[in-house]
C-alpha cells in the first residue's frame, strides 16, 4: 500500500483535528446526504485515514465503522490532488479483492480527498454504488465544494467550541421565536433542511411546492417570520409563489435557496426588497447562519410600508 510522502506530517494534522472517534454529529450526516443525493447514489462517506484504519465519521448506505487501511480506496484517494474515479472497481488490481467489492458489492467509487488548512490528505468525501455509475463534471463540481465546506467545518470546530455560554443562551432564544415556510420540492433535501432549521430551534412549516406552500400561508393564523424556499419547482416556481404571498403578507422576507442563480434576474430585486440567496450545495451550518443573519436585521426594506 503506497503512503503519501507526508505521511507523518499528514497523521500529526489528522490527529490535531480531534475528530476520530467521536460520537456521530448530524452536520457530517447531511454532508453526507448531500453528496448523495447530488450524486444520485445509495451510498456517501465521510471516512478520516488513520495509521492502519480507515474511520467512517458518517455514512450512508453502508454500516461500517472502519476498516483496514490496506483495503480501502480511502487509502489511494488521499494520494491525489482531484477525484479518485473508479468506474469498475472488479477490473483494477488495486480494489478488485479488497473489502469493498468482495463483501460489500461496490462496482463504483468517487473520492474527493479532505485537504486540511495546511496542505494534508486526512481523509475523504466519497460516494459510491452497487451498479455501474456515472458522474457529471457538475456533480464532480459539487463533491469539490462540499469536500472544502467539510475541511472547513473541522477547522471551526475549536473556535466554535469555545463560544461563550452567553452567546450560544441569546443566540438559542432568538432562534426559538421564529416561524419559517420551507419551500423545496426534493423530499429527501427538504426533509434534511427541516431537521437542521428545527434543531436549531425554529418552528418549521414544510411545503413540498409554490402551491402548498400558498395553502400553507392561508391556514397559518399566525407570523411567518422568513420563507426558505427553492426557485425552480413543478406547478409553481418559488418567483411566481413569492408575488403570491407578498400580496397577502407584505413584509414577508425571503432565502432562496438554489445552484441556479444567475440564471433569474428577478432575483436582483427581490434581494433589495429584503431577500437573499444561498448557493447550493451549501452547509447545514451555512443555512442557519444566514437565516439568523435575515432574522435578526434590524432594517430591512421591503419595498413596502410594512404593518
Amino acid at each position: 500500500m503506497p503512503l503519501p510522502e507526508d505521511e507523518t506530517s499528514r497523521i500529526k494534522s489528522l490527529t490535531n483535528l480531534r475528530i476520530l472517534d467521536t460520537s456521530p454529529e448530524q452536520i457530517f450526516d447531511d454532508l453526507a446526504r448531500l453528496a448523495a443525493l447530488i450524486c444520485d447514489t445509495p451510498i456517501a462517506v465521510i471516512d478520516f485515514v488513520d495509521e492502519q484504519r480507515v474511520w467512517f465519521k458518517a455514512t450512508i448506505g453502508l454500516e461500517l465503522d472502519e476498516m483496514p487501511r490496506e483495503e480501502s480506496f480511502s487509502a489511494y484517494a488521499i494520494l491525489q490532488s482531484n477525484v479518485l474515479l473508479v468506474p469498475d472497481p472488479l477490473s483494477d488490481e488495486r480494489f478488485a479483492n479488497g473489502f469493498m467489492v468482495t463483501e460489500m458489492g461496490v462496482r463504483f467509487y468517487a473520492g474527493i480527498p479532505l485537504v486540511s488548512a495546511n496542505n494534508h490528505a486526512v481523509g475523504t468525501l466519497a460516494v459510491m454504488d452497487r451498479i455501474p455509475h456515472l458522474l457529471t463534471e457538475e456533480q464532480i463540481d459539487s463533491l469539490k465544494i462540499l469536500a472544502r465546506r467539510i475541511v472547513h467545518e473541522l477547522e471551526l470546530r475549536r473556535t466554535r467550541d469555545g463560544q461563550s455560554p452567553q452567546r450560544l443562551h441569546l443566540t438559542s432564544s432568538l432562534l426559538r421565536s421564529a416561524c419559517i415556510l420551507l419551500v423545496e420540492d426534493n423530499d429527501n433535501l427538504r426533509n434534511l433542511l427541516q431537521r437542521t432549521l428545527e434543531g436549531s430551534g425554529y418552528s418549521v412549516l414544510s411545503a413540498s411546492d409554490g402551491a402548498e406552500a400558498l395553502r400553507l400561508c392561508d391556514q397559518h393564523e399566525g407570523a411567518i417570520d422568513l420563507t426558505v424556499s427553492d426557485i425552480v419547482m413543478p406547478r409553481l416556481n418559488g418567483l411566481r409563489m413569492t408575488e403570491q404571498i407578498r400580496a397577502a403578507r407584505a413584509t414577508m422576507r425571503f432565502l432562496f435557496i438554489t445552484g441556479f442563480a444567475d440564471e433569474f434576474p428577478e432575483l436582483s430585486e427581490l434581494i433589495k426588497n429584503g431577500g437573499d440567496v444561498l448557493g447550493k450545495p451549501f452547509l447545514p451550518s451555512e443555512l442557519v447562519a444566514k437565516v439568523e443573519q435575515m432574522l435578526n436585521q434590524e432594517d430591512i426594506a421591503t419595498g413596502t410600508n410594512g404593518n
